[in-house]
């Protein structure tokens, strides 16, 4: 048994898919299947249940990736005080969050305050952004929904509109706001299922009586505003989504019924100690968030608690 093993089904146990984690570790999957097998012939016995191409963690898979996860937290605090000791200390913050256009240069901006930070950063929609933060391969994210795991503390940001995007030359352009049973028969650009953006507008068109015609499903979000522009179709757009980009090829309305929003959290592991850069990139991205509310007039959250704590 190696660390290199134990990275492999730390990654396994993760997705419950060889193939993505195949891929997310750049090996060959027979490669992959024959290390875990190995691994579960010196343990002498089994990890997964398998059906098939499907693999799911078992009892004795989930107990051995919780000491497996300690081991791989063990060695970043060694390698972190060996740092310390030779003077090449380094604040490394690992973050993930949905897609929200501005948050790289708001991320830069408090680089360029604090230097001596180095992040790393993943975008990418809420499962596997859920997944991260319960493998700790991730300190903080910006998510919606809410990501709700033990051991995980989480401070709602803002609640913001979501409106349709249509292009210029609509037949609803000019109005201003619409009911979203106005648009029950048009084509639809949409994220693929599985983001938290998409479970939303389905939802919002159910409540309205309709099951959404989609013709094109993406997974960059600026690219549904590039398709909308071609007039394949129109799409929901988040309403930070327009902020300092002004498109005149587009249109976005205000949608009156239902009432179509959705509330980003900031979610953290909990941590007997946290790095003093965390602390303060945890404060400034709840300050930002709360000037940007004050700043554009949007909404505060909706019955949701301002700080919620699991343990």
């Amino acid at each position: 048994m190696d660390l290199l093993q134990l990275k492999y089904f730390q990654t396994v146990a993760r997705r419950e898919h060889i193939t993505q984690a195949a891929k997310e570790l750049n090996i060959a999957q027979p490669s992959l299947s024959q290390t875990i097998a190995r691994l579960e012939e010196d343990l002498g016995v089994a990890l997964f249940y398998r059906h098939g191409r499907n693999i799911r963690l078992n009892e004795s898979g989930k107990t051995f990736l919780e000491h497996v996860d300690r081991v791989f937290i063990e060695l970043e605090k060694g390698k972190e005080e060996a740092r310390k000791l030779a003077g090449k200390h380094q604040e490394v913050l690992s973050i993930a969050t949905i897609h929200l256009p501005f948050l790289p240069q708001v991320i830069a901006n408090f680089v360029a305050k604090q230097p001596g930070v180095h992040f790393r950063f993943h975008q990418g929609c809420y499962p596997s952004m859920r997944k991260l933060l319960e493998a700790r391969e991730i300190d903080l994210c910006i998510s919606a929904p809410q990501i709700d795991l033990p051991s995980v503390s989480s401070a709602v940001l803002l609640t913001e509109e979501i409106r349709l995007l249509i292009p210029k030359g609509h037949r609803l352009a000019g109005r201003g706001q619409v009911k979203l049973s106005e648009v029950a028969s048009e084509p639809f650009v949409s994220l693929k299922e599985g983001y938290g953006l998409r479970e939303s507008t389905d939802e919002f068109c159910q409540r309205a009586g309709f099951t959404p015609n989609i013709v094109f499903e993406v997974e960059e979000p600026r690219l549904m505003q590039t398709l909308v522009r071609s007039g394949i179709g129109i799409s929901f757009i988040p309403e930070l989504f327009g902020l300092n980009e002004p498109d005149n090829e587009t249109e976005s309305l205000t949608i009156s019924d239902p009432e179509c929003t959705r509330t980003l959290s900031l979610s953290w592991l909990n941590r007997t100690e946290q790095s003093p850069a965390f602390e303060r990139f945890r404060l400034f991205i709840i300050n930002y968030f709360n000037s940007l509310r004050k700043q554009k007039q949007i909404p505060g959250p909706r019955d949701l608690p301002r700080v919620i704590h699991r343990f």
